[in-house]
């Protein structure tokens, strides 16, 4: 008998009796264990979840919803603040919103402004802003005792003047100087509007010696009726003839205007005709040595001449109204034909000027 072959054969069948129970075990454990995670976790391995981009461009979800079990809510996340560019958007779109005109708006959300003319009838221009602009603050104007003023940060910046020729017959300059004028603007003289004969104001070489003994700024002023530019250089050389002998400081005033209820030489012209008259006659003046500017309502500056041809010249704005809304430059403005000064009989117009001509 061989017992310890016999002993050994029964200790070798035992031993892989317990690691086969040892190895069936182990895996019941982990088919368990495998089990119980698949469980825990099928809600994210059958559902889709929402990336956090796709949270973040849909600012209408509730973002609770795709944090399973949390007690947080939309509005304790913050995460809006972080994208300054979608508001940055907002902001843009509103302003051109803001920029674009009504329809009930006729002039364009400020690019138009509205014309009246003498019979009454009404036209919508279009503003350039590519020519010298109006840039004048309409709350600097101060109107007190029939008098305008123009304020810049509490102090005035303007001058006051009076236009003046022999239908104010005689007038006492230093009653005018007292009463705070500081200039005047003597009619020279005219063309007729029929007969296009030059004639000088029975009352221009009088009020012109008086006003500068008595210290006044003086400028002048003449009427037009020419229909060509040898016509316009014939004015300016009339208007030398008879400034010679004075010295002047304000400017030489062209005027060119329709004759009320009559005919008139110039009625025949076109737009481009006024302007290159009113060039030649400013130019001759301009060369002798003078400042020179053209007057004219809001009416003849937009419809008679072509402003754009002229912008390099000096404006003086005639318009009877509280604020002068001609949208281009201009340095003197005839706000009155009604103002009252000591020293002239009856009504008289009235301007005040921008800038200091004795220095300019």
């Amino acid at each position: 008998m061989r017992l310890d072959d016999q002993f050994e054969e029964e200790s070798s069948a035992k031993g892989t009796s317990f690691m086969l129970t040892a190895v069936i075990s182990v895996g019941l454990f982990l088919v368990v264990v495998f089990g119980i995670v698949i469980f825990v976790n099928r809600d994210a391995l059958f559902h889709d979840k929402p990336s956090q981009s796709q949270v973040v461009t849909k600012p209408s979800e509730d973002a609770s919803s795709v944090i399973s079990g949390s007690t947080l809510v939309s509005d304790d996340l913050d995460i809006w603040d972080d994208y300054p560019v979608e508001e940055e958007k907002s902001e843009t779109v509103s302003e051109i919103v803001s920029e674009t005109p009504s329809e009930d708006d006729p002039s364009e959300g400020g690019t138009k402004t509205l014309v009246t003319f003498a019979d009454g009838k009404e036209q919508w221009y279009s503003i350039s802003k590519y020519l010298p602009q109006n840039e004048y603050d309409e709350t600097g104007f101060v109107l007190g005792n029939g008098r305008m003023a123009y304020y810049v940060e509490g102090n005035k910046e303007s001058y006051l003047g009076v236009d003046i020729s022999k239908y104010q017959g005689y007038i006492d300059f230093n009653e005018v100087k007292k009463d705070g004028v500081d200039f005047v603007i003597i009619k020279l003289g005219s063309r007729g509007y029929s007969t296009g004969q030059l004639t000088l104001d029975d009352y221009f070489q009088d009020n012109i010696k008086r006003a500068t003994d008595a210290g006044l700024e003086v400028g002048v002023s003449f009427s037009s009726q020419a229909i060509t530019v040898d016509e316009a250089k014939e004015e300016a050389a009339f208007v030398l003839q008879y400034l010679q002998d004075y010295n002047i400081s304000y400017p030489v005033i062209f005027e060119m205007e329709h004759i009320v209820n009559d005919t008139a030489r110039i009625d025949v012209l076109t737009k481009e005709d006024k302007t290159q008259i009113t060039k030649a006659f400013i130019d001759d003046i301009e060369t002798a040595g003078y400042n020179a500017m053209f007057s004219g309502d809001k009416a003849w500056l937009f419809a008679d001449i072509n402003y754009a041809a002229l912008s390099a010249y000096d404006v003086r704005l005639e318009q009877s109204e509280d604020l002068p809304d001609y949208p281009y430059r201009f340095y003197m403005w005839q706000y009155t034909q009604k103002g009252t000064v000591d020293g002239i009989s009856g009504e008289v117009p009235l301007n005040i000027c921008f800038i200091d001509y004795t220095i300019k």
